[in-house]
């Protein structure tokens, strides 16, 4: 397997349990703009004159996580197509990822399900977003999982229902089928990118190695709840009837949302790539 399926790998890492938000929570637009607008770095202060009064330069604090360069492609052995050299800006992520997704993701069921325009921008926002309590749908860059939400009962008050959890096995098993070696390398490479869309968010200080590996350890955190789980209609959606698990983050429901199978490869998935990214700035 190429390196480069980064692309569907680290998607499916945080987003492939989030069919059925549009059952149980309403998103806002409120980040469309941090999308299409850069960051403009602050104008220089003026210097006093050479005295003790100048107060002290503030400097960035660095990443506690750095992100080391990736491996050169040429150096990079593996069978498949060669890979090509990493995009340079923004603009050349879509053409990238609509290749290499040609190339390396033979199932055309599993390529319909991936949204790739302005991919690493709605990537960035979801993931920032996850440990919230709405995410901006419009952002998502995957179709939710068919059919809709299942539940069994009658009224207003019902069950999840064990065979929904099946909508999302297609999506773990796309996750577990790529070594976490290949994720560092492709997200090493990508890693500029990803960072330049966390600072056109807003996040003008922070690095987003660091935030997704506290998103990450915040799913980790994800209680694991006893089945059957209830559920009651509120309007046109779910609420779970826990006050507890429907106090939970939009990222820790869709994740309970996948059911406990599913969920329990997803932390394991999740617990091996984030040792990885952690040591990632070691080389």
């Amino acid at each position: 397997m190429k390196l480069e399926t980064f692309a569907i790998a680290l998607l499916v890492l945080l987003l492939a349990f989030y069919g059925g938000w549009s059952l149980y929570d309403k998103y806002g637009d409120h980040l469309d703009a941090g999308l299409q607008t850069g960051v403009q770095p602050a104008a220089p202060q003026k210097n006093r004159s050479a005295d003790n009064s100048k107060p002290p330069e503030r400097h960035p604090l660095p990443p506690r996580h750095p992100v080391a360069l990736p491996e050169k492609p040429s150096e990079v052995k593996g069978d498949g197509p060669t890979e090509p050299p990493f995009p340079n800006n923004l603009e050349q992520t879509d053409g990238y990822l609509q290749e290499r997704v040609t190339q390396l993701v033979r199932n055309q069921r599993l390529r319909s399900l991936l949204i790739l325009n302005h991919f690493i921008q709605k990537l960035v926002v979801t993931i920032d977003n996850l440990p919230e309590t709405t995410i901006p749908r419009q952002h998502l860059p995957l179709r939710p999982p068919k059919p809709g939400f299942i539940t069994i009962g009658q009224g207003d008050e019902q069950l999840i229902d064990k065979t929904n959890a099946g909508r999302y096995t297609p999506y773990v098993e796309l996750f577990e089928a790529v070594p976490d070696t290949v994720l560092l390398h492709i997200y090493r490479g990508l890693y500029p990118l990803f960072q330049q869309a966390y600072r056109q968010t807003g996040n003008r200080s922070g690095y987003f190695n660091d935030r997704l590996i506290q998103v990450i350890d915040h799913l980790l955190s994800t209680p694991e709840p006893v089945q059957p789980i209830k559920v009651i209609r509120h309007v046109r959606r779910f609420k779970f009837v826990n006050p507890g698990l429907e106090s939970l983050s939009a990222g820790q429901k869709m994740l309970i949302r996948c059911g406990p199978e599913n969920m329990r490869r997803v932390k394991q998935k999740l617990r091996s790539l984030r040792q990885g990214l952690v040591g990632s700035g070691n080389g």
